[in-house]
C-alpha cells in the first residue's frame, strides 16, 4: 500500500513538474524560434533532457540502447507506446523532424515550438494529398541533413500488441531510396500510453538498420519483425 502511494506521488510529481516546465521553457524557446531556429532547437533539447532527468532521478525509469547510433540514418521508424519515445528522440536525434497531427500544433506554447521547430504536420482527412505534402516535405527535411521520424503503426499502441504498420511510411521509404533506422522499445511496459502511472524500470531500445527495398512487401516484414 505505501509502495502504491509513493509511485502516486512521484508520477504525480513529474506530470506537475512537466507542465511548470513547459511554461518556463515555452515562452522562451517561442521568442528565440522567432529569429532563431538553432536557438530554439536547442532549448527544446535542454527540455527534454531535462524532463529524462527528472524521470531518471525522480520516477527511477532508465533506458539504454541496444544497436547502431540513432544518429546513424536521417529517416527513423519507430514504435509508439507513450510519450517517452518522442522526448527521447527529440532530446538526442540531431535535427529531429517529426510527422505529427496537425491539431498538436493548437496548444498554446509546445504546439507553437513544434510549428518553429519545423516539423511536418498533416491533416489524416486529406489522404492522398496528405500524403504527397509528407513525401515533398521529407525530401527537403533530407536534403538539408534533418532525421525524419515516423511512427508507422500511426498512433500509440499498447505494450505487447501489434498492429499493422500504415502503407504511408513504405511510400516514404520507396520515395526517399535511403537506408532508415527500426526502433523497438518496451517503454510502454513502463509509462502505459492509458495511465498518469509511471513505473520504475528499464526501457530497452532496440535499434536496426534496414536498407532501401524497391519492394515494399520486404519492407514491411523487415519492420515487423523487428517490432515484434
Amino acid at each position: 500500500m505505501i509502495s502504491n502511494i509513493y509511485l502516486i506521488f512521484k508520477s504525480l510529481f513529474f506530470w506537475v513538474n512537466l507542465i511548470l516546465s513547459v511554461l518556463i521553457f515555452g515562452p522562451i524557446a517561442f521568442l528565440f524560434g522567432l529569429i532563431s531556429y538553432n536557438t530554439c532547437l536547442y532549448i527544446c533539447k535542454s527540455w527534454c533532457k531535462y524532463n529524462l532527468f527528472i524521470l531518471k532521478n525522480v520516477c527511477s525509469l532508465t533506458y539504454y540502447i541496444d544497436g547502431p547510433d540513432i544518429n546513424s540514418h536521417r529517416m527513423i521508424i519507430s514504435r509508439h507506446q507513450s510519450a517517452f519515445e518522442t522526448i527521447f528522440l527529440a532530446a538526442f536525434i540531431n535535427r529531429p523532424i517529426f510527422i505529427l497531427k496537425r491539431e498538436l500544433l493548437m496548444i498554446p506554447l509546445f504546439g507553437w515550438c513544434l510549428y518553429l521547430l519545423k516539423n511536418i504536420s498533416i491533416n489524416r482527412s486529406d489522404g492522398v494529398s496528405s500524403l504527397n505534402k509528407i513525401m515533398k516535405a521529407c525530401d527537403e527535411h533530407v536534403t538539408n541533413d534533418r532525421t525524419l521520424i515516423i511512427f508507422p503503426e500511426g498512433t500509440r499502441v499498447a505494450y505487447g500488441k501489434n498492429v499493422e504498420i500504415k502503407k504511408g511510411v513504405l511510400r516514404i521509404l520507396d520515395s526517399l531510396k535511403i537506408p532508415s533506422l527500426i526502433i523497438n522499445h518496451n517503454a510502454g511496459k513502463f509509462w502505459p500510453k492509458d495511465s498518469l502511472i509511471i513505473k520504475p524500470g528499464t526501457i530497452v531500445i532496440k535499434t536496426l538498420s534496414l536498407e532501401y527495398y524497391s519492394d515494399q512487401s520486404i519492407s514491411k516484414n523487415k519492420i515487423q519483425e523487428h517490432f515484434l
